[in-house]
């Protein structure tokens, strides 16, 4: 039978208790362990593309055209309402790329690293521009000379609110040439780069 490849990326880290570190984390759960407890539909296959420590609390993915993966990770996530080991240069977007095309990640490029993406909750790349949901704010990246690092950084949105789950989250463009994107109810409204609401079509507050 031919199979079509389904590689996971487990969030394995995401579960794990405040006092656990990231080494432990890893020593508790096998990811190895968790592929063969999935079901996928017939003609399907489900493979381990990456795990830990090549990516830590992933939360949100993106596949590029040149097929390779995206990762916003979120170690740093509500870290100070939490006892959790952190990262003090801040949270990651990684490039995660199949090299010699045996189906797993062997290349790993930090696009960017700063606490301004601390508990980043979405990721939507478009060419050399990729859109970073990081509440309060939504972010545009723009990678200028295609090396995989972040070369220039603008502020597309501002949600009312702080860093939450509940707040700003995945990107996407959809086929009549519109971004559509979400947010929870601790959002609460949403403003332009200069600070003015985004307003519906009726001219009220998006809120």
């Amino acid at each position: 039978m031919k199979y079509r490849w389904l590689a996971i990326i487990p969030a394995l880290l995401l579960n794990t208790s405040a006092a656990t570190s990231f080494v432990s984390a890893q020593t508790e759960h096998d990811p190895k362990q968790a592929v063969p407890s999935l079901t996928v539909a017939p003609g399907l296959k489900a493979t381990l593309f990456t795990s830990e420590p090549r990516i830590s609390s992933p939360s949100s993915m993106d596949v590029d055209s040149q097929g390779r993966v995206w990762i916003c990770e979120i170690v740093n996530y509500r870290a100070g309402l939490r006892d959790i080991p952190t990262r003090k240069e801040g949270d990651r977007i990684l490039i995660l790329e199949d090299t010699d095309g045996d189906g797993k990640a062997d290349k790993t490029t930090v696009f960017y690293q700063g606490i301004d993406v601390n508990g980043s909750q979405g990721i939507c790349v478009l060419g050399n521009k990729v859109i970073v949901a990081a509440s309060p704010n939504v972010f545009l990246f723009t990678d200028e000379n295609n090396d995989g690092k972040a070369d220039k950084k603008e502020l597309l949105f501002k949600i009312a609110g702080g860093e939450h789950d509940h707040s700003a989250h995945t990107s996407i463009f959809g086929p009549d040439g519109k971004l559509y994107w979400n947010f929870g109810n601790s959002g609460k409204q949403v403003f332009d780069a200069e600070g003015k609401p985004i307003l519906e079509r009726n001219g009220k507050p998006v809120i």
